[in-house]
């Protein structure tokens, strides 16, 4: 007998963790962040301890408390006995933060299910992330010592204990191509949504066929594939529908493409510099820019860290990003620790600015001197983060900020959107709006 158990993605928006058991075989469909429940407790500044392993995130409802299920070395740090895994699997429908933020608390030895751009784009979180929850495709083990040459003891780190690091077991699927987890079969087709690699699943269970959508949409730039998701669908008659209803009861016409047509239209009738912020992992939507810088033959700035996901999902066929050589596109390397970057400083020092990973792009980089000095040539990608590089760009008379991301849905959200205007308005810059949801 089939058994779902449903630990988030009820009467929210994000968080799901759905738990699906069938003759002794547990696999969970994604394993994501609850938005409306971490944002009753925790903000950007006020974030669950990892000290604490996982008490802090159990205390608040945020992840259940099951065995079997969760990385060893925070367990025995909280003082609990060594538990046995009982889990076979995860079926990731995508690696937006809602479906996949809370797989870094997963045991390293439970098999994940995902698509290869859906691991690229998680590969290049694990990589370049500075948080404290940032272990998503390997683990690097906590709370680890060592005897030192001097016979006291010391704390392990990745660099002097290599072995601490472990690579999580990642099953990467091809779409349309059946597999199996023990006896229940699993197809998974790609569908259209606002970054590359989302997967809805049919999965073929001892008491029926379950189909589990994830996130989808019919107006981004692979809407046959939704269309072809949803024949199939209809074709296998499903037992269960579990569908994302975050946006059911809207109507849209417009799609990707006007969003291309009007940031085109707003480039081409601004005089100044164009800082444009959309998703940081919205592939589709850095396509939009950049077919509009193309057509207008702008430069698009792009942060480093776009650089390195680019450079992993061009080996996808599943993801259409842009060349990085290409000359409508430039890496942009923001202003860091002594903020050297542009100056007459020795490159070495310069480069200790940076992260390992961000220094293979500094020698191809501009910064915000080049911005400045061609304000009119220069499409700015700017997220919340990056506003403070405008202090030193200091954008010219006839400057637009084109927002290209969602209406906030969080009194959070109001208030950084307050915050923002506040620095739109402090530069003289002109606001325009162009967005369609990722969702149906």
């Amino acid at each position: 007998m089939v058994k779902l158990t449903f630990y988030g993605g009820v009467n929210e928006i994000g968080g799901n963790k759905i738990l699906l058991e069938d003759s002794g075989t547990k696999i969970f469909l994604d394993f994501g962040m609850p938005f409306s429940q971490v944002g009753k407790f925790f903000s950007e500044f006020l974030q669950p301890r990892q000290c604490n392993g996982l008490g802090d995130f159990f205390e608040f409802g945020l992840m259940p408390d099951l065995k079997g299920l969760y990385r060893e070395d925070y367990l025995k740090h909280m003082g609990r006995k060594p538990e046995d895994i009982d889990y076979q699997g995860v079926l990731l429908s995508h690696a937006h933060t809602d479906h996949s933020a809370y797989l870094h608390h997963l045991r390293c030895d439970i098999p994940i299910f995902c698509s290869k751009p859906t691991y690229a784009i998680l590969k290049a979180l694990n990589d370049t992330a500075s948080g404290s929850f940032a272990d998503l495709t390997d683990i690097t083990e906590c709370f680890e010592t060592y005897m030192n040459t001097k016979g006291t003891i010391s704390r392990k780190n990745a660099r002097t204990h290599p072995e601490i690091r472990r690579d999580r077991k990642f099953q990467i699927f091809e779409f349309g191509k059946e597999f199996k987890i023990d006896d229940i079969r699993v197809k998974p087709f790609n569908v259209d949504h606002s970054l590359p690699g989302a997967t809805g699943y049919i999965i073929y269970t001892s008491s029926g066929t379950i189909v589990y959508t994830g996130d989808f949409r019919f107006h981004g730039r692979r809407e046959t594939k939704t269309i072809e998701f949803m024949e199939t669908c209809e074709r296998e008659k499903p037992d269960l529908l579990i569908i994302e209803g975050t946006r059911i009861d809207e109507e849209s016409s417009m799609k990707e493409k006007d969003v291309e047509d009007e940031v085109s239209t707003v480039v081409s009738k601004s005089e100044g510099l164009k800082v444009c912020n959309w998703p940081v992992r919205d592939t589709d939507r850095m396509m939009s820019f950049f077919n509009a810088a193309k057509k207008l033959d702008k430069k698009l700035t792009i942060s480093l860290k776009q650089a390195y996901l680019i450079n992993l999902l061009k080996e996808c066929k599943d993801a259409e990003v842009p060349d990085i050589n290409d000359e409508n596109l430039a890496l942009y390397a923001s202003r860091k620790s002594w903020g050297l970057i542009g100056s007459d400083w020795n490159k070495k020092i310069i480069g200790e600015d940076y992260d390992s990973w961000e220094r293979n792009y500094l020698d191809g980089s501009i910064c915000y001197k080049d911005v400045h000095d061609s304000q009119k040539e220069f499409m700015f990608f700017c997220t919340n983060f990056d506003l403070k590089e405008l202090v030193n760009i200091k954008p010219m008379k006839g400057s637009v900020y084109i927002k290209s991301v969602c209406e906030p849905f969080d009194i959070e959200m109001e208030i950084d959107l307050e915050r923002i205007t506040n620095w739109i308005g402090h530069f003289g810059m002109d606001l325009q709006k162009t967005h369609v949801s990722g969702l149906k």
